[in-house]
């Protein structure tokens, strides 16, 4: 018994190449530059912390930080200077991450903006890594202040404070935070932070609510100031400050609550593809999928595609829920299996194994896709595997 198991382990690990899925995840890095250069026009000064959170929202952090910091040409002597040929605009003045795990990850790879650290320190001893580190944590709770009021090196910490202005998640209140501001407790508080709740709602009075509160926040200290997110930064000029933070738009996506101006461009980042693995002929009044929920309204053709829930297709969608094939939009139809889903292709002359259909991206927006999911465009982007490709167009 002994001998069968090892054998079949050593057939499975064989294997191993063939049996990888055939999801491809191509990351355009030359749409990522685009993106954050529009999200700096429209900052109107602003510099830009690049949200790369999540893995950079599913594109692969490092190499996205890498995309958006200056590149170098060697020189023989002295050190490298920046490309001539290299627009600015689309180079981030610092990230933005989560947890120190990531920005340790961007450090190590060789990043040297700044990397604010959104949670800031979750253990005492992590301060001493950020300073060593040159990290920007936020501190957003009493016991994180503590431990870094009782840092021996407190005043070479670079800190920034989060203010809770109505979200009711992370940070101080108002009063609170001007108290410890004025505390003159040794800490090096460099920036001040909040933010917003509702700025993709654009008929929403909330956000001003909560940039009057921001207001609130006394202190004699030269702190610079960071409000806007990606919805801020389209729609809520008020917001404007020292620094902004685009998330989801360097992405492509739109988080508004309603169309972009025409004069606002975003381009799509992620194309999600998976191959066609079969072609049937159905017979009207045949059932597809698991509870024969979608019947054939007449004889047409139903492509398999090689993609399911385990490679981040939603499960629930509903009849609104389209992929492309050679440009051409076509209807998702029954429900998403594990490894599979099937697609109307009568709109479709000829589809053949092995062709790719895309889930999302240049043709099928990620946007309308998470509609039909009842869901947000973040999280398709950050749930979906497969191999990513990087190409710079």
């Amino acid at each position: 018994m002994k001998q069968a198991f090892s054998a079949s382990r050593k057939l499975g690990h064989g294997h191993s190449t063939q049996n990888r899925r055939s999801v491809t995840i191509t990351v355009n890095l030359g749409a990522l530059r685009r993106n954050l250069a529009t999200a700096r026009e429209l900052s109107a000064g602003s510099r830009q912390f690049a949200t790369i959170k999540a893995d950079a929202y599913g594109h692969g952090a490092v190499e996205v930080a890498h995309a958006l910091s200056a590149r170098t040409i060697k020189r023989r002597y002295g050190v490298p200077i920046a490309a001539d040929n290299q627009p600015m605009d689309a180079v981030a003045d610092g990230f933005a991450v989560v947890t120190l795990g990531e920005a340790l990850e961007l450090r190590h790879s060789g990043i040297k903006q700044p990397i604010l650290v959104l949670q800031g320190p979750q253990t005492p001893d992590a301060a001493s890594q950020m300073l060593r580190h040159q990290l920007w944590p936020v501190i957003h709770d009493s016991y994180q202040y503590e431990w870094y009021r009782q840092h021996t090196s407190r005043d070479k910490l670079r800190a920034w404070m989060k203010v809770d202005t109505g979200m009711g998640r992370l940070g101080f209140e108002p009063a609170e935070a001007s108290r410890i501001l004025a505390s003159q407790d040794g800490i090096t508080w460099s920036g001040l932070m909040t933010h917003f709740a509702c700025a993709d709602e654009t008929g929403s009075a909330f956000t001003e609510q909560q940039v009057a509160a921001f207001g609130t926040v006394q202190t004699d200290l030269p702190l610079e100031r960071s409000l806007a997110n990606s919805a801020a930064i389209l729609a809520w000029p008020q917001t404007r400050a020292d620094w902004a933070r685009p998330g989801i738009m360097l992405y492509g996506c739109n988080p508004l609550d309603r169309s972009l101006p025409q004069e606002t461009v975003l381009s799509p980042v992620m194309t999600v593809q998976a191959p066609v693995i079969s072609v049937k002929a159905m017979k009207r009044g045949a059932g597809i999928g698991y509870a024969q929920s979608w019947i054939c309204p007449e004889d047409i053709s139903v492509a398999y595609v090689g993609m399911g829930y385990r490679d981040g297709v939603p499960r629930v969608l509903d009849g609104s829920a389209t992929v492309a094939v050679r440009g051409i939009r076509c209807p998702i139809i029954g429900r998403v299996s594990m490894d599979s889903f099937a697609i109307d292709v009568r709109q479709v002359p000829e589809v053949s194994v092995g062709e790719p259909v895309e889930l999302f991206g240049e043709t099928a927006s990620v946007d309308d896709l998470a509609k039909a999911a009842g869901t947000i465009s973040y999280e398709l982007l950050t749930s979906v595997r497969g191999k990513r490709v990087y190409i710079d167009q």
